[in-house]
């Protein structure tokens, strides 16, 4: 396993998640490159909008996205991880690990729930929440690892939400088998991960924020580094003050980032050097990335489309209302996104065109995405409620 030199410095950094190359030119205002004619076999939008068929009290600690597998909605608390039945809401199994659970940690494919307890990471079978396999981590997987290519990619952290703070802490990168938990590679990282890796057919793609031994400046160092998928060396890394990291996307021509200072970038996949900024024009709380496609919101009340490659906007269309724009990142299932706004109503836009397809009363607040599956829309509330919608 290699090293990389960590550098030790300020945990001021962990204040901003709290509240919240060569030169490129940046446009004051996004250009649009021709919309995509929907004269092909998309889907027709949904006119029905969904009902509250059933919530369950999961209680405090609730404090991520539902995720789905094994037929099952599951969610995390900071004691337990807990499936429910997407049609009725009643439970099906729970796991309360003696470490306690980072509830912000939960990720799952088809078959598997893998989360972070204190200090491992654990792997339960989704249908009926058996362990598959744990193994100790240095730091702490506080967000969810990427389940990808018969591979767990999890990158740990020694700050940031529910953690005590630790300036000799350490911060790795790890790739373990989906299947056995056996560790394929590893490696020390400068950077502490508060958000999910990304990978591409060559390369997994991890960044956060940096502790430097230089006085932080407004939004503070990020680091991206490119690991070989293999065997985990650096192919290459990126450096900027753009501050902390909230979302994180590759499809191998270009890795995508947005930061604390919401601007988005498009980096050459290959090199990492910079290709293209975008401006959010206003504060950001992540974006989706799908098919070659940028979906996020801005509280100006826009919501956008960008082609990744490009950098150019597709559609910015405005929502009705003063800041009404999407709480958390949107979620994208065929050709619709779905969100809910400030104005706590959720909203179906169409991805081809942003048009409104519906929106519903208001609902409960939540300060996460919303999860689409099983024919439902699941939403977790502030308060720890989780709740299924259907039609």
């Amino acid at each position: 396993m290699q090293r990389i030199l960590r550098g030790r410095g300020w945990l001021v950094l962990l204040l901003l998640f709290v509240v919240g190359c060569g030169e490129t030119a940046v446009s004051p205002h996004p250009t649009f490159s021709p919309t995509p004619t929907a004269g092909d076999s998309r889907r027709l939008p949904p006119t029905e909008q969904p009902e509250k068929k059933w919530e369950a009290a999961i209680g405090d600690g609730l404090s991520a996205p539902a995720v789905l597998a094994g037929g099952w909605v599951i969610v995390a608390t900071e004691t337990a991880v807990i499936a429910h039945d997407p049609e009725t809401g009643v439970e099906q199994w729970r796991v309360s690990p003696s470490e306690g659970v980072w509830p912000r940690s939960i990720a799952a494919n088809s078959a598997t729930v893998v989360v972070g307890i204190g200090g491992h990471v654990l792997a339960l079978n989704a249908v009926d929440g058996a362990e598959m396999w744990r193994q100790p981590v240095q730091g702490e997987l506080l967000w969810p690892p990427l389940i990808a290519d018969a591979h767990v990619f999890a990158g740990t952290a020694f700050v940031g939400p529910g953690i005590e703070p630790d300036a000799n802490g350490q911060a790795w990168v790890y790739a373990f088998d989906a299947v056995s938990g056996k560790e394929q590679w590893s490696q020390e990282t400068a950077a502490y991960t508060l958000v999910t890796p990304a990978v591409n057919d060559d390369m997994v793609i991890v960044g956060g924020s940096l502790l430097n031994e230089t006085d932080v400046e407004e939004g503070g160092h990020l680091r991206i580094h490119a690991f070989d998928k293999i065997n985990g060396t650096v192919r290459w890394m990126f450096d900027s003050l753009d501050g902390f990291l909230k979302s994180l996307a590759t499809d191998g021509e270009r890795v995508y980032f947005l930061a604390y200072t919401d601007m988005l970038y498009g980096l050459d996949g290959k090199t990492g050097t910079e290709v293209w900024r975008y401006p959010t024009e206003n504060w950001s709380p992540g974006f989706a990335f799908d098919a070659g496609m940028i979906f996020m919101g801005s509280d100006n009340a826009f919501v956008h489309a960008i082609e990744g490659v490009s950098g150019t906007a597709v559609w910015r269309v405005p929502l009705t209302g003063v800041f009404n724009a999407p709480r958390a990142r949107p979620a994208v299932s065929d050709d619709f996104l779905y969100f809910q706004s400030n104005d706590n109503q959720l909203y179906c836009l169409n991805r081809q065109t942003g048009e409104v397809c519906w929106s519903t009363d208001p609902q409960p607040r939540s300060r996460v995405a919303l999860t689409i599956g099983y024919r439902h829309l699941f939403l977790v509330d502030q308060n720890g409620v989780l709740i299924g919608f259907g039609n």
